[in-house]
């Protein structure tokens, strides 16, 4: 069964408050229970989560680095807004890279990285099973982070994952429908590495990251997350 999710706003007991009260309302904002336009007050928000100003204020700056909010002075905040043709330019963008990314780290992977993509996208299947998407997204990050650390390209992958915290590669709103179809994309992409076709690979990745696009792109069309 999958799992529910718990209110973003519930108070917080878990991790730093600062770091809780981010985690919360970027996923908020990324489901769209905060629409893109919404003006956010510090204090309103610190209420709502039971909490000072500071760890609020604190994940503002975090959001507003991500490209998620924008300041408008005043200790008030606006959700950005983002549409299809953010979209469309982000995961260009992804394709581009990531599958030079994976072009580079073919040669570079040894058996044992090999064999932790693998047991990554096992346990993938295992939540794909369970119907845990939170589970499958933080797994999945952690596959394409092998990955990308073996490529030893640190100017391309801080411009991936910059790309990533603007509109994450998978959120468990987008994942939720696809993650048999996202399992079989990752299983390509290993049995390319293994076999040392850096060339199939780069392209199952770019198979991979234009279906993830396509996803979204389906969910922006429906008013999903609060994006124009």
């Amino acid at each position: 069964m999958p799992r529910t999710q718990t209110d973003p706003f519930a108070p917080v007991r878990r991790r730093s408050m600062e770091e809780e009260v981010y985690i919360r309302m970027r996923e908020a904002i990324l489901r769209g229970d905060i629409a893109g336009g919404e003006r956010l007050v510090q204090e309103d928000l610190a209420k709502r989560f039971g909490t000072s100003r500071i760890p609020v204020r604190d994940a503002l700056r975090r959001l507003e680095a991500d490209g998620l909010v924008e300041t408008e002075g005043r200790g008030a905040y606006r959700v950005s807004s983002f549409g299809v043709d953010d979209v469309k330019e982000i995961y260009a963008l992804r394709e581009l890279l990531e599958g030079h990314m994976v072009a580079q780290a073919c040669p570079q992977l040894g058996d044992e990285e090999l064999d932790e993509l693998e047991q990554l996208q096992q346990d993938m299947d295992q939540a794909a099973d369970d119907g845990d998407s939170a589970a499958y997204v933080a797994l999945n990050q952690r596959f394409h982070r092998v990955l990308y650390d073996a490529a030893n390209q640190p100017r391309t992958q801080k411009i991936v994952l910059t790309l990533w915290q603007g509109v994450p590669p998978l959120t468990p709103i987008t994942i939720e429908n696809r993650m048999a179809e996202s399992s079989q994309e990752h299983w390509a992409i290993v049995r390319a590495l293994r076999a040392g076709d850096a060339a199939a690979a780069a392209e199952a990745m770019r198979r991979h990251i234009a279906a993830a696009g396509e996803g979204l792109l389906a969910h922006v069309s429906s008013g999903g997350a609060g994006l124009r």
